[in-house]
């Protein structure tokens, strides 16, 4: 947990930039900002976190002050990441929208090649596979591919729908492998709330994030009591969902069409790049550990 000290140093940095890659993935359906937190290795701290804004933090900042609870809750830490997640909301979803609208394939390509390599360092995390295990990883995989089948929906529901669009979407983007985006088209809000970040409607973004924080201090106490009582099981169950997202990002265009070779080089290109970044990212993480 955070001191409270050297809040602007290079560690801080480096997470709000995990904080913005995290909200970049965020703006693409089939990628999952949770995915992003177990690439960058801040995944349990994240769910932790956020799990200890509960009324145990309220009675620390009473009885304690401000700066105790503070440091109950791990401020630092989460203040610098969803810095970096609305950051990366706002300033890049235009970007991300420009991609994908042009570069989709190769887009894929380069979360393909994330997915592959943090799913190698999920399954070290894995520390006894057996049957339930074996269970678990599969029944995230059946759970993360079902979801594709589901049928998009338009809706034209009122504001407050907004709201509970927000609860339900935070909880698959802090889960690996689940788009919240992808969520949010399910449900026919995705547009609405991208156009909302476009064009900075507060109407709208107020309610979904109001619903975003009743999500995710909910669920996340769910998970947090998950990995603390049955870790090796949820971690598998959450490998399989990462496993499983690659059939959602997987690009149509590599099973309707022939493509050419150049097309083949650049997509395995992206791939590796992916994969290559996940080492650097572990390493980096690492090094920010150590120099704290």
């Amino acid at each position: 947990m955070a001191d409270g000290k050297n809040f602007f140093n290079a560690s801080r940095l480096l997470l709000f930039l995990k904080g913005m890659a995290m909200g970049a993935a965020d703006t693409v359906p089939g990628i999952s900002g949770g995915t992003i937190a177990f690439i960058a290795n801040i995944y349990e701290e994240l769910i932790f976190s956020i799990q200890s804004c509960n009324l145990q933090a309220l009675r620390v900042l009473r009885r304690q002050g401000l700066q105790a609870a503070w440091v109950f809750i791990n401020g630092n830490f989460l203040l610098t990441l969803f810095c970096g997640i609305l950051s990366a909301a706002f300033i890049l979803a235009n970007i991300v929208g420009f991609l994908l609208d042009n570069f989709e394939v190769y887009v894929m390509a380069f979360f393909i090649g994330l997915i592959l390599a943090s799913s190698l360092f999920l399954r070290k995390h894995v520390s006894k596979w057996n049957w339930l295990s074996g269970f678990c990883l599969l029944a995230g995989v059946l759970f993360a591919v079902s979801l594709n089948l589901l049928p998009a929906r338009e809706n034209d529901a009122g504001l407050w729908f907004m709201f509970v669009c927000g609860a339900i979407a935070i909880c698959a983007m802090i889960l690996p492998g689940i788009s919240g985006a992808f969520i949010l088209v399910l449900l026919g809000a995705y547009e609405k709330i991208l156009d909302a970040v476009r064009e900075l409607d507060f109407s709208v973004l107020l309610l979904f994030m109001g619903g975003c924080v009743v999500g995710l201090i909910s669920f996340s106490n769910i998970l947090a009591y998950l990995l603390k009582h049955q870790r090796t099981q949820t971690l598998a169950f959450l490998l399989g969902i990462l496993l499983g997202s690659l059939y959602t990002i997987w690009p149509d265009q590599l099973l309707s069409r022939s493509v050419g070779m150049g097309f083949w080089l650049k997509f395995v290109a992206l791939v590796s790049a992916g994969f290559i970044l996940v080492y650097y990212l572990e390493k980096l993480s690492e090094t920010a550990n150590q120099n704290k």
